[in-house]
């Protein structure tokens, strides 16, 4: 039976911090269930959250300081707007709706690491199809030797990423500006408003550790850039955890994960999640979208999985029934199907004609899921040989397919757009009758063929 993972949108218990009069009034993680979620507001800085606190004996939740993205607590919207009233706000998102099966690999809880740096990286040699069938499936295997992802940043927006991994470390976008950990200085050194974020950010817990205390994150970043089995094997990882141990999160967390991967220079956005749009989300879901557009305006590829249908487990239409991220029209999103080896759409897979773009395989019932990298078992820094590496199945997978393909189009031609980029990857893929009806451009993705366009281009 297939085993896919358990990822909604939701979230754990805020940690407060003590203001300076005592007060409880800062929280620096997200909130766990609806009536724990806030009003955020827009244009807001933080000196005006620490006032308006104190003042309104209310909370807050810095969101994104840089972008004036603030979440505040225990106060009411006509007030909010009446103090501080340059701001936009919306009521928070947290969403309850599960998307997909349990069974997911359990970790224990994963302290937060520092990263020690990077090992010597080890690259596949000769056919390892046998342990990576999806490699073949999609031509990765025999891609060019100039267009591996060399220069090319992928965020993985998700449960984190254990950088500390031996097939990933040496893949880790570092900001030097900005050590953390033992070298850290509790200092923002680089200015971009979050402190010692040396490998990315942790926004649900509000820290510069965001290792993957779940394991979806750090496979779905080794299937697009882990150095052994990866599609881009030399591929930048940026880190941006925005989900908790559960697998759940908030819409403000989420939206803030994308603005700082776009902050930070990422090429390509992985975003195995999303949320329905019927039921739960309302006008609140414009915050993400507010950061989609953003996304567009800097040249920024969204990369989405479709979806793995309800309750029942059976793929739903998102052309009736839209997902979130995946289902916005913008030109720079591109939402992803899921086949199995046969490039059968697999019976999980959420599908659409007009909504979903492209298909990737993305594990199956009677083969098995895609092998990627799990959550090692080391404690603190991880030796060569803690090469931890477990199977799943799901749309989830399918997109870092789909963003590894994206990032050696990248690599091969650096002047194409992320539009162009989009376009290639539509069009150059293995046509399949049978995906006609079920994604726009009735193929499953193939890495030779894009690659020897984007090179002609």
């Amino acid at each position: 039976m297939k085993r896919i993972f358990k990822l909604s949108l939701s979230i754990t218990l805020p940690i407060l911090m003590s203001s300076c009069g005592g007060k409880l009034t800062e929280i620096t993680s997200a909130p766990s269930t609806q009536d724990r979620a806030g009003i955020i507001a827009s244009c807001a800085t933080v000196e005006q959250a620490k006032s308006y606190a104190q003042t309104n004996n209310a909370r807050y939740r810095i969101i994104n300081a840089k972008r004036k993205i603030i979440e505040f607590y225990d106060t009411d919207l006509e007030t909010l707007k009446t103090q501080l009233p340059q701001v936009k706000t919306r009521t928070n998102t947290v969403y309850e709706h599960q998307l997909v099966q349990s069974g997911f690999p359990s970790i224990q809880s994963t302290s937060n690491y520092e990263f020690y740096g990077a090992h010597s990286p080890q690259y596949r040699q000769g056919d390892v199809s046998r342990y990576f069938p999806h490699l073949s499936q999609v031509e990765a295997q025999t891609i060019n030797s100039a267009a591996q992802g060399e220069g090319v940043t992928i965020a993985v927006i998700d449960t984190g990423v254990y950088y500390n991994h031996p097939h990933l470390s040496s893949n880790i976008k570092v900001n030097n500006n900005d050590p953390h950990g033992s070298d850290g200085d509790n200092q923002d050194s680089d200015g971009n408003g979050f402190r010692d974020d040396f490998v990315g950010w942790d926004f649900y817990n509000g820290d510069a550790y965001p290792i993957d205390d779940h394991g979806h994150g750090t496979h779905v970043a080794g299937l697009a850039a882990g150095t052994y089995g990866g599609i881009a094997p030399k591929a930048k990882v940026l880190p941006v955890k925005v989900l908790g141990s559960d697998g759940r999160g908030d819409l403000g967390t989420i939206a803030a994960g994308i603005l700082y991967a776009i902050d930070m220079g990422a090429d390509i956005v992985n975003l195995s999640l999303g949320g329905p749009a019927a039921g739960q989300a309302s006008s609140d879901i414009n915050q993400l979208l507010g950061s989609v557009v953003q996304a567009d305006n800097n040249n920024v590829l969204l990369v989405a999985a479709a979806g793995n249908g309800g309750v029942d487990g059976v793929g739903d239409c998102n052309d009736a029934n839209p997902v979130y991220p995946a289902s916005f029209e913008q030109e720079n999103v591109i939402s992803v199907a899921s086949v199995d080896r046969y490039n059968s759409i697999t019976s999980y897979s959420n599908f659409g004609s007009e909504s979903v773009h492209v298909a990737a395989p993305g594990g199956d019932e009677f083969f098995g899921g895609l092998l990627s990298l799990g959550v090692p078992g080391c404690y603190g820094p991880c030796s060569s040989e803690d090469q931890t590496y477990v199977s799943m199945s799901g749309t989830s997978m399918a997109a870092p397919v789909v963003s590894g393909i994206a990032a050696l189009v990248k690599s091969a031609n650096r002047n194409l757009t992320h539009t162009q980029i989009k376009e290639i990857l539509m069009g150059q893929g293995i046509e399949v009758a049978d995906l006609a009806d079920k994604v726009q451009s009735s193929k499953v993705v193939n890495a030779k063929m894009a690659v020897a366009e984007a090179l002609n281009r």
